[in-house]
């Protein structure tokens, strides 16, 4: 691997800060938002889009666009923002989890100036009181109870960087007493996997108080019943560093080395930015490697992948700055792809299909 010139070394340390400076920046809100208080609030009503879902590009961006906006306005400081959920047609765990981390934030930096519009008894209105954001953003606790099936078999944690005995008492609460049949080291994979996203989102990011350095888990385990097949998905997120740039930045230290060359035969520059994201996101995904050295332990996310890979029914997303690697349908060959718009932080979605037990 080429030596990199000066140059590339302060585009690489410039990219690596970039979700560094959204930490910081949100975290210094509520001391800004406290110095000047203009005369005159307006309130600004923003529409939440019919689709919530985060596996695809297009539908993402519209959340990222909503996420924007009520940023955008409650830092100028003469704003109150009303989200508006009356649109919403369809929630699917991943796209109201990368909406939900947001708001838990905004909320507590802007107490009294985020509510949200929800349609009586709708699964928007009995998600977010079920998650516990429903007092915060003034919905109605009282229209707003949980009673579809819908929410109430989704399994909602949230924590910082060091809090992760929930995770395991929740894996743990899934394997006992199971009538599926479960792959043999499943609940290990995901209890190292998951421990490691958590672990590692903030890592590079010193400056980040404790109390940002957070992490927001859906889990939901259905049995198998009757001939019907049960399921296992998991989604969870972080507002970290992200892949790519923690990838880039081991790069930077020689603490890995990653083939750059790309199918073509081009070597590719550490300019190429999205081209290299991909790059690194699939070697971090596809290659097992650890801090310790030990080339028999993983990071976690190659086991997910292995199991998701190897089951017809198994899929697994990964998002993280500007890339994302899928498998759908049990594929064993992951796909990346590179988009214009960046993402803070990193998702993981990921599912497996489960069989009863054979008698």
């Amino acid at each position: 691997m080429r030596r990199m010139n000066p140059d590339r070394r302060e585009w690489l340390l410039r990219r690596g800060r970039i979700n560094e400076q959204v930490h910081l920046g949100r975290a210094n809100l509520a001391a800004v938002s406290g110095v000047r208080r203009p005369s005159k609030v307006r309130s600004s009503v923003v529409i939440v889009p019919n689709l919530l879902i985060a596996e695809k590009a297009e539908q993402r961006q519209q959340i990222l666009s909503v996420i924007h906006q009520i940023e955008h306005r409650l830092r100028s400081g003469s704003h109150r923002v009303k989200l508006d959920f009356s649109l919403v047609k369809k929630i699917f765990p991943g796209g109201m989890l990368l909406l939900l981390a947001t708001l838990s934030q905004l909320a507590d930096v802007y107490a009294g100036r985020i509510s949200a519009r929800c349609p009586p008894n709708s699964l928007a209105a009995q998600l977010l009181n079920h998650f516990g954001l429903a007092k915060k953003l003034k919905v109605n606790l009282r229209l707003s109870r949980p009673t579809h099936d819908s929410v109430l078999a989704w399994s909602f944690l949230t924590g910082t960087q060091a809090a992760g005995e929930q995770v395991t008492a929740l894996l743990n609460r899934y394997r006992e007493g199971t009538n599926a049949a479960i792959p043999e080291g499943l609940f290990a994979v995901l209890t190292e996997g998951l421990t490691n996203v958590r672990q590692h989102a903030y890592k590079d990011l010193a400056e980040v108080p404790e109390s940002w350095r957070k992490w927001w888990l859906f889990a939901r385990y259905e049995e198998p019943k009757s001939g019907v097949d049960g399921s296992l998905y998991i989604a969870i997120y972080d507002i970290g560093a992200g892949i790519p740039a923690t990838m880039r930045n081991k790069l930077q230290k020689n603490e890995i080395v990653v083939d750059l060359l790309d199918k073509s035969g081009k070597l590719l520059s550490l300019s190429d930015g999205v081209m290299l994201d991909k790059k690194l996101m699939f070697e971090a995904v596809e290659h097992r490697r650890s801090q310790t050295g030990e080339g028999h332990r993983g990071n976690g996310l190659p086991e997910m992948k292995d199991f998701a890979a190897s089951n017809q029914g198994g899929r697994l997303h990964i998002i993280s700055g500007r890339v994302q690697y899928s498998i759908v349908r049990g594929n064993a060959e992951g796909q990346v792809q590179g988009h214009k718009d960046e993402m803070p932080g990193t998702l993981v979605l990921w599912g497996l299909p489960l069989m009863a037990k054979e008698k």
